[in-house]
């Protein structure tokens, strides 16, 4: 008999009988934390300790972070879940105004290339150094999150109507309510098991701790799944930030994209109007982007694709029809000319604008969102997206539950 898609598993989890605020120990994915030494001063069993670790030479960080797991694990601080369960997890949030929830279910899942898809490529330096972790650990520190079609809400469903002990409500340091559960019914858990057959895995968040399971060999590892179309699903956009050496004038710039894009000038009259011109930004066949630069700090210049112009013909259709692509590699490397290393990343529009007028920046490139079926359309070809081309909001909060493989 076929090993099953997913399957409940022990999680490794803290002792609630030492740990009484889950809250002071769970801390974000490391790869957007920009200071660790919060989340160590928050408590001394934060799970940053594990996620993030720091050198103590002449021990490495990785060390580090062995010692701490073995001393939690002998002390009792951290122990394998009594038994072999799905967890389910809720994070409510408001987004301007608008009230969210996403709700996605933690198994271990089948380690299958042919049913996992992924749209992001791997960097060498992030990917050793998961590497190195997990393997010194045998522990998965943070989940990989990822997506699932279940138009039909099942899945939902049966997440919300299950027999569940609820182990942890709390709100995080960005007021995001979440609430995390185990499923106590051995039936209800056959039926998720049952209904997650023959579905495709899309990987959102997560793909160098993912690439680490497939070196390793391991037949499955622990995931964050939620429904791609469920309303709680929420992708920010990924802003460039640019500071370049060649000193292009914003007039060579518009001249640049004469034919090609209609340049609507906007006035910047307050933080509203750049928050309301950005939300503006559209994805899709002829995607609009917006460009402040150094040159007028009183205006956002307001660009919109009118002919399609991606110059590279052997890229494929679902990349030169990407608008993230259309930005990074058409406008910002393409017509302007701006090298890779000179380009970074902002979620938010005012720190990007910020940045600019204090002279650290030269230009801000503010691109429209993503949309889950660009995600999944690029995944479904085999390709890539270029770096940072999605922000999946919420992340999923590190120390809930970790995955220990061996």
């Amino acid at each position: 008999m076929a090993e099953p898609l997913i399957r409940p598993f022990q999680g490794l989890i803290y002792n609630r009988r030492k740990i009484d605020d889950i809250s002071r120990c769970v801390c974000p994915p490391y790869d957007i934390i920009p200071d660790p030494k919060v989340y160590y001063e928050r408590s001394a069993f934060n799970a940053v300790r594990l996620e993030l670790p720091m050198a103590t030479p002449p021990a490495t960080e990785y060390d580090e972070a062995a010692r701490t797991l073995e001393t939690w694990l002998r002390e009792e601080v951290l122990a394998a879940d009594a038994e072999e369960t799905i967890y389910i997890y809720e994070q409510e949030f408001t987004i301007d105004g608008t009230a969210y929830l996403r709700r996605g279910l933690i198994p271990l899942v089948k380690l299958d290339h042919a049913r996992i898809l992924t749209h992001e490529e791997t960097r060498k330096a992030a990917r050793e150094d998961r590497e190195r972790l997990i393997q010194r650990l045998k522990t998965f520190t943070s989940l990989i999150f990822a997506l699932y079609d279940d138009r039909q809400k099942n899945i939902e469903n049966l997440l919300l109507s299950s027999e569940k002990e609820l182990m942890y409500s709390f709100s995080d340091e960005l007021s995001i309510r979440n609430r995390f559960y185990r499923m106590t019914d051995p039936g209800q858990i056959r039926d998720l098991v049952t209904l997650m057959e023959g579905k495709k895995i899309y990987i959102a968040d997560g793909h160098h701790r993912l690439s680490v399971a497939f070196k390793l060999g391991l037949p499955y590892v622990a995931m964050y799944l939620t429904d791609m179309y469920s309303e709680g699903i929420v992708i920010l956009p990924y802003h460039r930030i640019v500071r370049s050496t060649s000193n292009i004038s914003l007039a060579q710039l518009l001249e640049r994209v004469k034919g090609l894009l209609r340049v609507e000038k906007v006035a910047l009259t307050g933080p509203e109007k750049l928050k309301a011109a950005v939300k503006g930004l559209v994805s899709g066949p002829n995607p609009s982007f917006g460009l402040f630069c150094k040159d007028d700090k009183a205006h956002l210049y307001i660009l919109s694709q009118e002919k399609f112009f991606l110059r590279d013909e052997a890229a494929p259709e679902s990349l030169r029809r990407l608008s993230v692509n259309v930005a990074h590699a058409g406008l910002l490397k393409g017509l302007f000319g701006i090298k890779e290393e000179d380009i970074s990343f902002a979620n938010d529009a005012a720190e990007a604008v910020q940045l600019v007028n204090e002279g650290k920046s030269d230009l801000a490139f503010f691109v429209p969102p993503t949309t889950v079926d660009e995600v999944r359309d690029v995944a479904e070809h085999g390709l890539y997206m270029p770096p940072k081309s999605t922000y999946f909001f919420p992340k999923v909060l590190s120390g809930l539950v970790f995955h220990r493989y061996a």
